[in-house]
């Protein structure tokens, strides 16, 4: 019996789609697959569970996650997942849990991340969805990490404070702005992503950052740095970029790495801004001295003639 070709075709594609289907099932004894839609996630996911489960970061650290373009492998990775974590803000990802067919389970972990604070609470949260939803125990781990994230906090208090950060004021990109208050700097203005940004608001960072003798402008590397660069040349400050994403860097693989790295990006800038200000002071007393020269010369010339003029004088009289 020969089938008509139409059904051979329809045949055709539910085999194809079939296949497909198998394919992106997991297979008995395979590693859970969670896909992380960003690497605050997916690195706190590593840093627990380690080789007991396969992660997939969709977004690479050094963009927003907000501007992503998804790409073909994303709905693959998607159908194969049987966790999805992500944040919130990525709007781009319902379309793409719909297209791929995936059954797997979508948990929200939101909040900031960038302190120790935040920090603890991703940690805390993702522990406790893999021990519920993959029966996952990684509570000996947790408490390892989250011990070196106290001590992590300690050391860099203490130099934040040994340092006297409270007494700088500083220009923030607004996604930084907790971690910068929490070393303890003076944030006196903030600013948004660089699509936000208008030459008014320019002139109000520029002014607030004169007004306030303002001496760090702080950027965030994920939303440009440019406007950071521009207000920072424009007021005399120095420029700091921090990132908040792992992985933006090889030596910021974790959140404790990252949390580590952009304070040492605050704190090392410290001593840029006392180099700057001992230049400053040397040149300030260099113009003094020679402003000093000046008027010791004006003196001179000053006495000088009126020695003669008396000398002129007397010798007019004689």
């Amino acid at each position: 019996m020969v089938l008509p070709r139409f059904l051979l075709n329809t045949s055709s594609i539910f085999l194809v789609l079939a296949v497909l289907l198998l394919a992106a099932q997991p297979i008995a004894g395979e590693k859970p697959l969670i896909v992380a839609t960003t690497s605050v996630l997916g690195s706190v996911v590593e840093d627990l569970a380690g080789d007991k489960v396969e992660v997939v970061v969709l977004v690479n650290p050094t963009i927003c996650p907000a501007h992503y373009d998804v790409k073909p492998s994303d709905v693959y990775a998607i159908s194969r997942a049987n966790l999805i974590l992500y944040h919130g803000m990525e709007g781009w990802l319902n379309q793409l849990y719909e297209s791929s067919g995936s059954r797997a389970e979508l948990v929200k972990i939101s909040g900031g991340w960038s302190t120790p604070e935040g920090a603890r609470m991703y940690y805390e949260e993702i522990a406790a969805v893999l021990r519920s939803k993959l029966g996952i125990d990684v509570s000996a781990r947790l408490e390892q990490r989250l011990k070196e994230l106290d001590e992590v906090t300690r050391q860099i208090m203490d130099e934040a404070r040994s340092r006297q950060a409270s007494s700088i004021k500083v220009i923030a990109m607004e996604w930084q702005r907790d971690f910068v208050e929490w070393l303890g700097f003076k944030v006196v203005d903030t600013f948004g992503p660089p699509e936000k940004i208008s030459s008014a608001d320019v002139e109000r960072l520029v002014r607030a950052g004169v007004e306030n003798d303002v001496a760090l402008v702080v950027s965030n590397l994920q939303s440009g740095v440019e406007l950071g660069e521009t207000v920072a040349r424009e007021i005399g400050a120095i420029h700091v970029v921090l990132s908040n994403f792992p992985g933006s860097s090889p030596e910021t693989k974790t959140l404790l790495d990252l949390i580590r790295r952009n304070a040492g990006s605050m704190l090392g800038s410290l001593d840029m801004l006392a180099v700057k200000r001992e230049l400053s002071r040397a040149v300030g007393e260099a113009e003094l001295y020679r402003a000093l020269s000046y008027i010791l010369a004006i003196i001179v010339a000053a006495e000088s003639i009126t020695l003669a003029y008396l000398v002129v004088r007397r010798w007019r009289k004689t």
